[in-house]
């Protein structure tokens, strides 16, 4: 078992630095330590051997007539042996007694931060009386200025932990953190968004029920810039001042402290990496749209899936905010004090995140699963390997996020904005993006089976042989400048959908007769398609112009 101690140097042991360099201490303390065992017992029996010949030389010289007055440098040199053991042992104690009572100090520190954390006071209210005359009465409230500066005492106790002590107390300190945040964020409830669900249309629905299916669509979300959705989202009010103190400190996290919850409940190596600030496999980018190899594919397969394996199998610490309401929280990397990788790994099941700003968050591996996320703000988050199973994530703003190989399975994402963003290799089987916009999205080898895109926005989208398209549906859906021909849908999937010449389709695959047989300008084709969603059975494509 290793020696969990921490290392000290001789300038700590002597009491007369505060802050010592740990640096090569342990070696020389055992050093250290080796000598004293061996020389203390050899020093004082030399001690006492060369007290006896001197003292015996100083009789033997009063007893021959040659002097009787005992030397007093040979005195002094006996007390300076015969002390010289009990001086270095007491330096010891010393040492220990020290160590003792840094260790209390570092345990009073983090109870007097707790007591703190609960601090509450009294203000004056005033309420209007039977007799419409002001009543004044006292109500109790947090102390958040007290709380404040309990949570930057709590976050310099870890960055002090990791400094000088390999993050001994780092980790208790973040789970006194999160604790704080899930109780305390739930003291203002969740506030839901104020429509009625959205249900999925019909295989078989008839022309009444696809009429207020769009009517449904187009009261939440407005129009395909999800105006309904972002209004809403930004009208949530945003989190008490120690919660958003809360998660700015756990969101700024240096790279050694999560190397010590990585290595947690051990102290971290050398060797220790913290394996979400690994960076997922990408393939690369080829010129003029090539497609990829085969062999590049496999390749790129293969270092994926070792990277997820090391997330999943990852046995350190993680934030856990399970449970917490986030509603209206900036949790982007835009701010000045967000460390370079936010909140990867993080636990938020069950969360409510609507309306929160994650713009550029780094959440790569993070446990997503039936989290709210209505109209929160996701453009170019890096959630790679995050598992977003059942997650709520209608009307969000997820422009050019990143979600390779992320697990999607059941998502609510209707009217979301995913447009570029990276799906590649992503589980999207039972999703729901009916209306989203989909432009440039990037999803090649993602599993898109029984996915629901009716009336969703695929202009540009990138899909491959590996796209799995099984059961998925595309009632209304916009199709410009996808190229199916490697794709694998049905003639029923690409006929319930609108499209022009830019769509490629495989080889044999009949054009639908209500497809303009030319490529529309972006105006002209939303018109067009406008016109088709409204009445399908009476829509007539219009003729190619002349020239």
């Amino acid at each position: 078992m290793k020696d969990k101690e921490p290392p000290q140097d001789l300038l700590d042991w002597m009491g007369v630095k505060n802050a010592p360099n740990w640096v090569g201490t342990r070696s020389f303390g055992r050093l250290i330590g080796t000598l004293l065992v061996v020389a203390v017992p050899a020093l004082f029996v030399g001690s006492l051997i060369a007290a006896f010949v001197v003292l015996w030389h100083t009789v033997d010289l009063a007893i021959n007539g040659e002097g009787g007055a005992i030397n007093l440098g040979a005195g002094a040199l006996i007390t300076a042996l015969l002390g010289a053991p009990f001086l270095i042992w007491s330096t010891v104690l010393k040492h220990q007694t020290v160590r003792y009572q840094k260790e209390g100090h570092i345990t009073d520190r983090i109870n007097k931060a707790v007591e703190q954390l609960g601090a509450e006071k009294t203000e004056k209210v005033y309420t209007m009386g039977e007799d419409n005359k002001p009543i004044q009465a006292e109500r109790t409230v947090p102390a958040i200025e007290v709380r404040i500066g309990a949570i930057l005492s709590l976050e310099r106790i870890a960055q002090d932990s990791t400094r000088y002590d390999k993050g001994r107390d780092h980790v208790r300190v973040m789970e006194i953190l999160c604790a704080y945040v899930r109780e305390n964020s739930n003291a203002r409830a969740p506030r839901d968004f104020p429509l009625a669900e959205w249900e999925p249309l019909k295989d078989d629905a008839t022309k009444a029920e696809r009429e207020a299916h769009e009517m449904w669509r187009a009261a939440r979300f407005a129009d395909r810039y999800n105006a309904n959705a972002r209004e809403w989202a930004a009208s949530l009010p945003k989190p008490r001042a120690d919660i958003a103190q809360t998660l700015q400190v756990l969101g700024r996290r240096t790279a050694e402290q999560r190397r010590v919850e990585a290595a947690w409940p051990n102290p971290p190596e050398k060797e220790t990496v913290w394996p979400f600030d690994l960076t997922c496999p990408d393939l690369p980018e080829l010129k003029d749209d090539a497609p990829q190899t085969v062999p590049e594919v496999d390749r790129f397969s293969e270092k994926l899936s070792a990277w997820r394996e090391r997330l999943r199998t990852y046995s350190g610490y993680r934030l856990d905010l399970r449970g917490a309401n986030l509603q209206g929280t900036d949790l982007s990397a835009k701010r000045p004090d967000a460390s370079d990788a936010v909140f990867a790994g993080l636990l938020l099941v069950g969360t409510r995140i609507e309306g929160a700003n994650l713009s550029e968050a780094r959440m790569e591996g993070a446990d997503l699963n039936a989290a709210r996320m209505e109209g929160a703000n996701l453009s170019r988050a890096r959630m790679e390997g995050a598992d977003l199973s059942a997650a709520r994530i209608e009307g969000a703003k997820l422009f050019g996020t990143r979600m390779g190989n992320a697990n999607l399975l059941w998502a609510r994402m209707e009217g979301a904005s995913l447009s570029g963003a990276r799906m590649e290799g992503a589980s999207l089987s039972g999703a729901r993006m009916e209306g989203a916009s989909l432009n440039g999205a990037r999803m090649e080898g993602a599993d898109l089976s029984a996915a629901r895109m009716e009336g969703a926005s695929l202009n540009g989208a990138r899909m491959d042989s590996l796209t799995s398209l099984s059961a998925a549906t595309f009632q209304g859906a916009a199709l410009r400048e996808v190229d199916f021909k490697k794709v694998a849908i049905s003639a029923e999937q690409v006929n319930s959908s609108f499209g022009d010449l830019s769509v490629k389709l495989s080889k044999g695959m009949a054009r639908p007769a209500h497809w303009p047989d030319w490529e529309l300008d972006g105006q002209s084709f939303d018109t067009e398609l406008r016109k088709w969603q409204a009445d399908p059975d009476a829509y007539t494509p219009p003729p190619r112009p002349e020239g």
